[in-house]
């Protein structure tokens, strides 16, 4: 009953004084709204840049191994790596690496013309193992991949992405049709689910898998490999792994130091941690401007508390005299302030919620309600209220109540 007394006695005196009562709540308002806001942008910016690595990269549980060593740039094809790595340099990390559970192979070329009819394109052609999908976390929207005895087989099949479907197959159902790869028959057997655009921006549905041993002796005649790619059993173990296979290439190649590598190992899993670490680095800097705000308006808070207080002395001496005491009336200042950051942080979400569409929509992120930061600014705003709000109750239970009933 109490408590309903002071929470009656509390909001009456909000509406009593509600400028000063509006002005108090800005600065909570400015800081949560803020908080909010920049909480779930940022989340949403992380989920999206490790989305398009994942697009790219496949998945973060697996190790690439590309031919050149830090002679290479961009990305692999069978005209820009040296002859380095062969296939029985994925056999072997395979065998002998104890963290690796699979290896996947791949060459790939960007300069392959395809027809088909009286259509023609220039997809990326991948030529790759049948354990791809697995590795990259590909996916089969129509019909179906090839299998390991159509590698050995070297059947000329082929699953293709969306773009090479939409420029070469409008209107049609690709599955069955047979295009040419550089003049090479190969069947349509599958359809890859869409993936996007990568990092760069690019597509990735504009591409066309075969089986590695297909594109190696009936249509890039190349003994070599662009790009292996290993998975690990254990993704906390990568930094082991990828110090073996640099010492089984190193031995394999017959490279002894201080000659360079021939080879050159990429572990996704570091690259994206260096990555989401420098995004949140600036969400880190962004939300100390956020909080920086809330305690301005814990301040404000104080400021214009602490104002009240001298004005109120009459008030405070009346209740004083009716029975009222020091506790009281410092529940009821600390009431008053704890319900107004309340407010402003309730006012502040409701901002921030709107403020999250708009800044998703301008840079055109993927609208992500992350509830945490909007519980977290709810509980930080009554917390605020409460902390700024102790020094002004304090003052309020110290005035006389015989002096305040004179003034």
């Amino acid at each position: 009953m109490k408590i309903l007394k002071i929470f009656s006695q509390a909001a009456r005196c909000m509406r009593r004084y509600a400028v000063r009562t509006a002005l108090m709540m800005l600065g909570v308002i400015v800081g949560i709204a803020s908080l909010a806001v920049l909480s779930s942008v940022g989340e949403a910016a992380k989920q999206e840049t490790m989305q398009r690595f994942k697009n790219m990269l496949g998945t973060f549980d697996s190790i690439m191994v590309r031919p050149g060593g830090g002679r290479s740039r961009g990305m692999p094809t069978l005209v820009s790596v040296p002859p380095t790595l062969r296939f029985e340099d994925a056999s072997a990390i395979a065998a002998e690496v104890p963290e690796i559970k699979a290896v996947a192979e791949m060459q790939s070329a960007f300069d392959i013309d395809l027809k088909y009819r009286d259509k023609a394109a220039s997809p990326a052609v991948f030529g790759v193992s049948a354990n791809w999908l697995a590795l990259r976390s590909d996916e089969v929207a129509d019909g179906s991949f090839f299998t390991e005895d159509q590698d050995a087989a070297l059947a000329r099949v082929a699953v293709i992405g969306t773009d090479v479907r939409e420029e070469l197959f409008a209107g049609e159902d690709p599955l069955g049709k047979t295009l040419r790869i550089a003049d090479v028959p190969f069947r349509v057997i599958g359809l890859l689910k869409s993936r996007g655009a990568g990092p760069a921006g690019g597509s990735l549905d504009n591409v066309v898998l075969i089986p590695v041993h297909t594109a190696s002796r009936r249509l890039f005649n190349r003994d070599y490999v662009t790009m292996l790619i290993a998975q690990l059993k254990d993704p906390g173990r990568s930094n082991e792994a990828t110090d073996k296979i640099a010492a089984l290439l190193r031995q394999r190649h017959h490279i002894q130091p201080p000659a360079l590598d021939d080879f050159a190992i990429t572990n996704p899993a570091a690259t994206m941690s260096r990555v989401t670490q420098a995004g949140s680095t600036l969400r880190k800097i962004l939300t100390g401007v956020a909080i920086m705000a809330l305690l301005l308006g814990g301040l404000v808070i104080m400021g214009l508390m602490s104002i009240a207080v001298s004005e109120r002395t009459k008030e405070i001496g009346v209740r004083r005299s009716v029975g009222a005491g020091r506790a009281d009336i410092i529940a009821q200042f600390l009431f008053e302030a704890a319900c107004v950051a309340l407010a402003g942080g309730i006012i502040g979400v409701g901002i921030g919620i709107g403020g999250m569409q708009v800044a998703s929509r301008i840079q055109k992120l993927p609208p992500m309600l992350v509830w945490q930061p909007f519980a977290a600014a709810i509980l930080l705003s009554v917390l605020i209220g409460i902390v700024f709000g102790t020094y002004p109750a304090w003052k309020a239970s110290r005035v006389d109540p015989i002096q305040a009933l004179r003034s």
